[in-house]
């Protein structure tokens, strides 16, 4: 089910749309300034204007938004090439409207830049490009045959190379804008949809930790009627054992009830071992997280110097060293070590592996969420990574990865020991 609703998620981010009643309300806007314009123009400042040829542009916008309204809810959202048409039908009528009003030269040909910028933000780099080239279409014809201004007096002539650059300018800014919107916004959701993956995770590990809570809570409960069970079926035996008729089904039921109540303290005792607010030492939580690692196709094990010291155990920390360690395991050769560095101002943790180590490629983006197909040659998604990264951070820690020189990978987690490090347990047992 949690994998489920990130699938949804993931799907939500990599086509985010816009909901048909905020694209019908930036429609109204568009169509009221150019009433506006139009009628200061035209009857203010008393120049000729083509009325039939623009009212029936800004009509067909009308049209268009009182049919987005009737036909759809105001809940409903626009995505992929139906939201596209409607950013081309968008870009097209503003042409049309600049077409008969001197083309480029018309001051208000800079809002032709909207609906691009708008669909960098809202579409996939393949839904895009049509739109972008669309626009180019419609500069191009703006530049070679667009209707002159309707000046007062004879229109001002400019020279070809400025009318030249002022194609190239236009051209530029809609294509930088796009490009730049489009990085911007699918950086930011590939952070969200991958945060989204980290929420699931330590929601995942809370839920076991609650797991663990209640096996421990119906342990004791089932204590008491457990070992009355026991009691009766313990005198039962001695007096009926030796029963030909019913002596073996009295034997089985005071060895299932021993049984039962040898589990129940199995579940309390993991339960109680599983607190994610101990407090330990440092070499007695990397010793867990060795063995948490399923399955260890290599040895895990933990190195460490000088005196550790006393950290608070928690969701987020053994979650990222689980996964830094995981995936260690899955690239080394023979063994994967988890070495402590204890200084006197910073505590760090090196995950060394014998394998192959990152790929070059990949190692200066290891902690960006790449999810989906990787832009690398191995395999890897970073997502894992990422996670773990963010985990970390979250304990006030900073991960760098690197490749030893011997063979292998490194990554080593650091933290100031003055932030970290746990200097009086008892009076944080006492505060939680």
């Amino acid at each position: 089910m949690a994998m489920e609703r990130l699938s949804i998620a993931a799907t939500a981010f990599d086509r985010p749309g816009v909901r048909v009643r905020t694209l019908a309300g930036i429609r109204w806007i568009a169509i009221l300034g150019q009433l506006t314009t139009l009628l200061v123009v035209g009857l203010w400042f008393g120049y000729p204007l083509p009325w039939g040829s623009m009212v029936a542009a800004m009509g067909a916008s009308v049209i268009l938004n009182v049919g987005l309204s009737t036909l759809y809810e105001r809940s409903d959202r626009m995505t992929g090439r139906e939201l596209s048409l409607h950013l081309s039908f968008d870009l097209i009528q503003a042409g049309v409207l600049l077409f008969l009003t001197g083309g480029l030269a018309n001051p208000f040909s800079l809002l032709l830049i909207v609906p691009v910028t708008i669909s960098a933000t809202l579409l996939t780099a393949r839904e895009m490009a049509p739109l972008l080239g669309l626009a180019m279409c419609v500069l191009a014809v703006l530049w070679l045959w667009a209707q002159p201004l309707p000046w007062s007096g004879p229109p001002p002539e400019f020279p070809l190379v400025y009318r030249l650059g002022d194609l190239i300018a236009y051209g530029l800014a809609m294509g930088f804008l796009a490009a730049y919107l489009w990085m911007v916004s699918a950086e930011a959701r590939g952070r969200a949809r991958a945060l989204v993956a980290t929420e699931a995770a330590l929601t995942r590990e809370a839920r076991m930790n609650a797991l663990g809570s209640l096996a421990a809570a119906a342990a004791h409960e089932l204590g008491g009627p457990l070992g009355s069970i026991s009691l009766i079926a313990h005198s039962l035996e001695e007096e009926l054992g030796d029963d030909p008729d019913f002596g073996e089904d009295i034997r089985l039921l005071a060895a299932e009830a021993a049984r039962s109540r040898r589990i129940m303290k199995e579940l309390s005792t993991r339960a109680e071992a599983e607190d994610p607010f101990a407090i330990l030492t440092l070499d007695l939580l990397l010793h867990e997280v060795a063995q948490s690692v399923k399955p260890a196709r290599v040895p895990v094990t933990v190195a460490v110097n000088g005196r550790q010291p006393i950290v608070q155990r928690s969701p987020e920390l053994l979650h990222a060293l689980n996964n830094l360690v995981s995936n260690a395991v899955r690239h080394a050769a023979t063994e994967v070590t988890m070495e402590t560095i204890i200084t006197q101002s910073e505590i760090r943790v090196a995950v060394l592996d014998d394998g192959f180590g990152f790929p070059p490629d990949l190692l200066p983006r290891l902690g960006e969420p790449m999810l989906g197909p990787s832009r690398s040659k191995s395999d890897s998604t970073g997502l894992g990574v990422f996670i773990a990264t963010t985990l970390i951070e979250r304990t006030g820690g900073r991960l760098a990865f690197s490749n030893r020189p011997e063979g292998g990978g490194k990554v080593e987690v650091r933290w100031l020991r003055a932030e970290f490090e746990v200097t009086d347990p008892a009076g944080v047992e006492q505060e939680q």
